[in-house]
C-alpha cells in the first residue's frame, strides 16, 4: 500500500491546501495520492462544481513540485437507495479518479431509513448493487459504513449471501472496494478492534469474489496523509496480496474503457 486514494483539503471540508497535502503524501514516502474532495448536492438539486477548476489547477501545481503522483478526484454524494450519484459523464472525464459513498444525504438510508433489519439490508444491497452498475464510478467510498445509520444493525447481522450478492456486483461492474482507515469511526458503539473482527468476513468475500481494493486514509489534514495502520492490519487478517489491490495502471486503462 504504497498510495492514500481517499484525502480532502480546504476545497471541501478538510483544513489543508493541496499543495500541503502532497508534501505530507511525500514525507510519508508513498508513490502516489488522490485529493478527493466531496461533492456536494445544494438545496435546489444542483450539484456544487464550480471549486472542480481549483482543484485542477491546484493538483498541476503540486505535481510540478513533487516526485508524488497526484490524483485529482471527487468524493461523489450518492443521492437516494437507487443508486444515483452527483456526478456526470463530463465531470468523470476531467478526473482521474471517482469515489461514491453512502452518507447523511442519501434518501433512504442516511435519511428515511427503514426500521426493520430485514428491509434495511435488502435497501443497502440494492444500493450497492446499483452502484456498482453505474459507469462513472470507479471506487466506492467505505463500503457498508452503515454504524450511524442503521444503530442496531450490527455488521455481523448480515447474511454472508447479502454480502456475496453485493461482492459479486462490485466484480461485473468493475468497481473496487476501499479499505478505508477512518471505516471504525462510523460505529462509535464499537472499539475499532470489533469493527475490523466484524469487517472481515465482509472483506474476505469480496476478496474471494476477485473484487480489486483500494486503501485510504479519509485524512482531513495534512497529518493524516498515509495514515493506514487500521486498514494494514486489517490486510493482515484476511490475508490480501498486493495482487488483490488496484494498481493505479489497472485504474487508468479501466477509465479509458469506460470514456472510449
Amino acid at each position: 500500500m504504497t498510495y492514500d486514494l481517499h484525502t480532502h483539503s480546504e476545497l471541501s471540508d478538510g483544513r489543508d491546501r493541496v499543495r500541503d497535502m502532497v508534501r505530507a503524501a511525500e514525507a510519508a514516502g508513498l508513490t502516489a495520492v488522490a485529493i478527493t474532495d466531496h461533492l456536494e448536492v445544494n438545496q435546489f438539486g444542483g450539484v456544487d462544481a464550480e471549486w472542480v477548476g481549483s482543484l485542477l489547477r491546484e493538483v498541476e501545481a503540486a505535481r510540478s513540485q513533487s516526485r508524488v503522483m497526484v490524483l485529482a478526484g471527487v468524493e461523489s454524494s450518492i443521492l437516494d437507495w437507487k443508486g444515483r450519484i452527483s456526478v456526470t459523464p463530463d465531470l468523470y472525464s476531467r478526473l482521474d479518479l471517482i469515489l461514491a459513498g453512502i452518507g447523511w444525504g442519501t434518501k433512504g438510508i442516511g435519511f428515511y431509513q427503514p426500521e426493520d433489519k430485514t428491509k434495511a439490508i435488502r435497501r443497502l444491497v440494492d444500493v450497492y448493487c446499483l452502484l456498482a452498475t453505474n459507469p462513472w464510478v470507479d471506487v466506492i467510498a467505505h463500503p457498508f459504513n452503515i454504524g450511524l445509520f442503521f444503530k442496531d444493525l450490527n455488521l455481523s447481522e448480515i447474511p454472508l449471501t447479502a454480502v456475496a450478492e453485493v461482492a459479486s456486483a462490485f466484480r461485473e461492474g468493475g468497481v473496487a472496494f476501499e479499505l478505508n482507515n477512518s471505516f471504525w469511526w462510523w460505529f462509535p458503539h464499537r472499539s475499532p478492534t470489533e469493527v475490523r473482527e466484524d469487517y472481515q468476513r465482509i472483506v474476505e468475500i469480496f476478496a474471494d469474489n476477485g473484487v480489486s481494493f483500494v486503501a485510504g486514509s479519509d485524512a482531513h489534514s495534512f497529518h493524516g496523509v498515509g495514515q493506514l495502520s487500521w486498514v494494514r492490519r486489517l490486510v493482515q487478517r484476511v490475508g490480501l496480496r498486493e495482487q488483490d489491490f488496484l494498481s493505479l495502471s489497472a485504474l487508468r486503462t479501466r477509465r479509458f474503457h469506460r470514456l472510449r
